[in-house]
């Protein structure tokens, strides 16, 4: 009896392992969130149709290679980051053949769809496909458009649009293999030669300095322009006051030609009444005359 119960023991581990074997090399899983390509290690076959995620039955010598179908962000600096990585930053070359150095960034997805076609094209994970094929296509556009930016033409924002460029560059290359390109960037300041940076602050500083002596100048100017401008009004102000003043005193010499007589006989007239005390003369020297004369 305990012969048969030994070997149903034997059995049963037996059968584990079958199992175990069995599911290890025609049974694989996909996780989450990604897509799987089967691939052949016999005769290097890559079947067409994506795994997508769960459990698959697989066939004699097939490997199944995952690739992640949400957005994958990679930044390469020349600081060493938390992973331990050493100096990623790239160089690349530019106008005059300035070396620059930069670190930059990428994000990019993989088409589900197209996810056998990017293995059968690299035959690299994703991960192999970052570090290296994009790697590789990120220098090669940056060489390839940088020639036509000068070092100072980067800094004052040309890296804006050679950002751009790069982008849609390795998207026009590897679109075909399901690579999309949603983000490219330089992630920090861009490193020049210690020369030619010294070159460009000094101009920079140039240039400020002239523009604040501009800046003065058009303010002197402006001040003289208003003293100017405030003396000229005082002035025509002074030769209006005076204008006014000789004809108020044409108009009343005018007045006193014209009036004068009148306003004398009118003055005698009045110092006459003031004395008059009342009384009618008693003697009448004619008609027309103002002449009064007293008689007890």
């Amino acid at each position: 009896m305990f012969f048969l119960r030994d070997i149903r023991v034997v059995l049963g581990v037996l059968l584990a392992i079958a199992i175990g074997i069995l599911v290890h090399f025609f049974v694989a899983s996909v996780a989450a969130n990604h897509v799987g390509v089967e691939f052949n290690r016999i005769d290097g076959r890559v079947e067409p149709v994506p795994l997508s995620s769960g459990w698959h039955i697989i066939g004699v010598g097939t490997s199944v290679v995952e690739f992640p179908t949400f957005t994958q962000t990679y930044t390469s600096t020349q600081q060493r980051d938390e992973s331990g990585a050493g100096d990623e930053s790239m160089n690349f070359q530019v106008a005059s053949g300035v070396v620059i150095n930069a670190d930059i960034s990428i994000s990019y997805s993989i088409d589900s769809s197209k996810a056998p076609v990017l293995y059968q094209k690299y035959k690299r994970g994703y991960e192999e496909i970052t570090s290296q094929i994009i790697r590789n296509a990120i220098r090669n556009a940056l060489n390839n458009y940088g020639t036509a930016y000068d070092a100072e033409g980067l800094l004052a924002g040309g890296k804006i649009r050679l950002a751009e460029q790069v982008r849609a560059k390795i998207n026009q290359e590897m679109n075909q293999y399901g690579i999309v390109v949603e983000q490219f960037g330089f992630v920090n300041e861009l490193r020049l030669p210690p020369n030619i940076q010294n070159a460009i602050n000094a101009k920079i500083q140039a240039t400020q300095e002239a523009l604040q002596s501009e800046a003065l100048l058009r303010k002197n100017q402006a001040d003289a322009a208003n003293a100017v401008a405030v003396a000229k009004g005082k002035a025509e102000a002074k030769i209006a006051e005076a204008e006014g003043d000789a004809k108020a005193l044409e108009v009343v010499g005018e007045a006193i030609k014209k009036y004068g007589a009148e306003a004398a006989q009118v003055k005698n007239q009045t110092l006459w009444i003031e004395k008059w005390n009342g009384q009618l003369p008693t003697t009448s020297l004619g008609n027309n005359t103002t002449a009064m004369v007293g008689v007890k």
